[in-house]
């Protein structure tokens, strides 16, 4: 486990500076309890008064877990990380792997988008979304680990899946700054072409698997295990048809997309592959599926089918036990399309959805839509918008980057640049204490 070079979010905070985010999050009574000048000074402060009642409380939170815990679990996660600089107790204390799961008994929802940029390769920029989240700054906006430009390829309840050109691979927590490199596959080819998945649930385990698809013969699957440190042969095999590039995670088994129709799930327990036909109103009556997004759900996982014919997504969800498919929400569009009309062209609706979380509560769920040009976050149960970012000036600034943008602002008309319309790639940040 390295750290990157630059600084962490560690040691990027003064005692002063915790001791103030300390006081935004509890009492002040807390607050004086565990502020660093005290419990650095306990024995000096001993003397007879309120000054050694203060002390001798401070002197008993320091040294009994069982009060830091009850304290600590009522923070955010970005305030723990600031209090690792506090001493070296602490940092053990927070980065333990008790600890951790005892913070995370549920994943947290994500607090920010990184959204692959305009104006530089494998550049991101950072979106926060508005579950009042302390990160008012991006976290990065390019990564460097040991050699080359690195590319997000995946993210999975705080931590992410990223890459180098020359076929590294990384797993890097963004909110502790650190991040591990995987060692080489049992049947590595340089010139061959990996797909990756990566599987983590904090709330089950502090360890993580990535699950790996590439051609050696025939289609094989290789797992590797954060707990072992080694890659694991698999007894299986998937066929051409499985879309391998979006793996998704959820439910302690990865799922795929297969043509036409299927889905197929890998359960990481058994290392068995299982495949279901999408049994759905969608597949009925409109028949092959060619553009879905897949994401987990407290139940089981959720299919969301674009239906243009209609304006509106429908959203499926299978049960944990893969038993039978249920509508759980149409989307309207028609609201979307009256606020932003320019994404209504003669060749239908322009947008893709890039992600879908479902808040405690049901107005709290909301999807992220991109459109031409923007990032926007539809509350389709309230039916509320809100424009996240609008890359439109941006765009402006790159006519000479050399690659083709991720998204096209001018999409009114079916122009020449239109037809270079390729949809961006989205990455939660879930603030997490998860070791790599």
């Amino acid at each position: 486990m390295e750290p990157l070079v630059g600084g962490s979010p560690e040691t990027s905070m003064s005692p002063e500076t915790v001791t103030t985010a300390l006081e935004t999050e509890t009492n002040d009574r807390i607050l004086t309890f565990i502020r660093p000048t005290d419990t650095g000074n306990v024995k000096a402060n001993s003397t007879s008064g309120p000054s050694s009642s203060n002390s001798s409380a401070a002197d008993l939170i320091a040294c009994s877990e069982d009060l830091l815990t009850e304290i600590f679990l009522r923070l955010p996660v970005i305030s723990l990380i600031q209090l690792t600089s506090v001493s070296k107790q602490w940092n053990l204390f927070i980065k333990s792997s008790s600890f951790c799961l005892l913070r995370n008994p549920n994943p947290d929802p994500p607090s920010g988008l990184f959204f692959e940029g305009w104006d530089a390769r494998y550049k991101y920029h950072y979106v926060p979304l508005d579950f009042g989240n302390l990160v008012n700054r991006p976290p990065f906006t390019t990564l460097r680990f040991d050699s080359g430009s690195i590319k997000i390829l995946q993210s999975c309840n705080g931590l992410l899946l990223c890459a180098n050109d020359f076929q590294k691979y990384y797993v890097y927590n963004p909110t502790t700054n650190r991040f591990t490199t995987l060692p080489q596959l049992n049947n590595f080819n340089p010139d061959g072409i990996c797909c990756m998945t990566l599987a983590f649930d904090s709330s089950k385990s502090s360890h993580y698997k990535v699950v790996c698809n590439y051609m050696y013969r025939v289609m094989m699957i290789e797992i590797y295990s954060s707990e072992s440190g080694k890659w694991k042969i698999s007894n299986e095999s998937t066929d051409d048809l499985v879309d391998l590039d979006r793996g998704v995670y959820g439910h302690n088994a990865i799922h795929w997309m297969s043509f036409p129709n299927r889905l197929v799930y890998l359960k990481l327990d058994s290392e068995q592959l299982h495949y279901i036909d999408i049994d759905t109103p969608d597949t009925t009556v409109y028949g092959t599926i060619l553009d879905e997004f897949l994401a987990e759900s407290r139940e089981g996982m959720l299919l969301v089918v674009r239906c243009c014919r209609f304006r509106r997504l429908n959203v499926y969800e299978i049960k944990k036990d893969y038993s039978e498919w249920s509508i759980k929400y149409h989307v309207d569009l028609e609201e979307v399309i009256r606020v932003y009309p320019s994404m209504l062209t003669r060749l239908g609706l322009h947008f893709m959805v890039q992600s879908l979380v479902l808040g405690g509560r049901e107005e709290d769920s909301f999807i992220v839509l991109e459109l031409p040009g923007k990032l926007i976050q539809y509350k389709f149960v309230v039916n509320t918008i809100s424009q996240l970012r609008d890359f439109t000036t941006e765009s402006r600034r790159c006519v000479h980057g050399g690659f083709f943008p991720k998204t096209i602002f001018q999409l009114s008309d079916f122009t020449r640049e239109n037809r270079r319309f390729i949809n961006g790639s989205c990455f939660h940040f879930i603030p997490s204490l998860a070791g790599v």
